[in-house]
């Protein structure tokens, strides 16, 4: 288990799980706890919480998207939890949530900043998050096909980011989905290939940066094939960055930290 000190002079970022099958982010500080998209069990989101001993704190839900990998966990969490919900309002009537919060800019709460960035996906007004806290800044991307000038421009020097690596191309055309679904993942309102988050990731890191690859296919992708299409396209144009992994579904990311001088 992951040790967290009694007194927070930092702030922390996790993803709890990452896939198809449920996405669950958490960035907290002494005060807030921010959760981002809630695709996961209750039960595997308090025992996380509980874990890193941020059980305690203010919570906030952030919601990107109303498709169920982000989305089949809400109700539990707002029926036992006291937590205040923020999404766009499209995304909210989708989900036929009526005591969510709409969001159409940066909001603030605490001492955290959040903007939300349209992205591109067939849902009825997905977004990203960029999240900053004084200087910092960690952003959260999936489930997007293109990868907007925008987007880049607001994630650029993010000390972590985690974004979107979801499948291989060739593993998609020659794998077993049917043809509709892969013209879905491969359009611009699908997911982003390991190439076309490597070419993003290029832009908008610096050698600060940690990066975290998210939402990668089970079917379509693996772990070391994302990877190393990351590693190799930074290195073969000279960009830094800190360190780079990916999130898991079943463990999501390890534990980051940004002390705050």
């Amino acid at each position: 288990m992951e040790e967290i000190a009694d007194t927070l002079e930092y702030i922390g970022y996790n993803s709890i799980a990452s896939g198809s099958r449920g996405n669950c982010s958490i960035i907290w500080d002494d005060q807030d706890l921010l959760i981002f998209d809630f695709g996961i069990s209750l039960k595997s989101f308090k025992k996380r919480v509980s874990e890193l001993k941020v059980d305690t704190l203010n919570k906030s839900l952030f919601i990107s998207h109303e498709h169920s990998d982000h989305t089949k966990g809400v109700g539990s969490l707002v029926k036992r939890e006291p937590v205040d919900v923020y999404s766009a309002e499209e995304t909210l009537e989708a989900m036929r949530l009526k005591n969510g919060y709409s969001i159409y800019g940066k909001i603030a709460l605490g001492n955290f900043k959040i903007t939300p960035v349209k992205i591109s996906h067939d849902a009825v007004n997905p977004v990203a998050f960029v999240v900053s806290y004084g200087r910092y800044k960690i952003s959260i991307v999936s489930d997007l096909g293109v990868v907007s000038q925008e987007l880049i421009s607001e994630t650029k020097g993010s000390k972590i980011i985690s974004f979107e690596s979801n499948h291989d191309v060739e593993m998609l055309r020659s794998g077993r989905y049917p043809d509709q679904l892969k013209r879905r993942i491969l359009s611009d309102h699908g997911h982003l290939s390991n190439e076309q988050a490597a070419e993003a990731l290029s832009k908008i890191v610096d050698a600060d940066t940690e990066i975290v690859l998210a939402h990668l296919s089970q079917e379509n992708n693996t772990p070391d094939i994302a990877l190393e299409c990351t590693r190799s396209y930074l290195k073969n144009r000279n960009v830094g960055y800190r360190s780079l992994e990916f999130a898991s579904q079943e463990n999501g990311s390890s534990l980051h930290m940004i002390d705050i001088p």
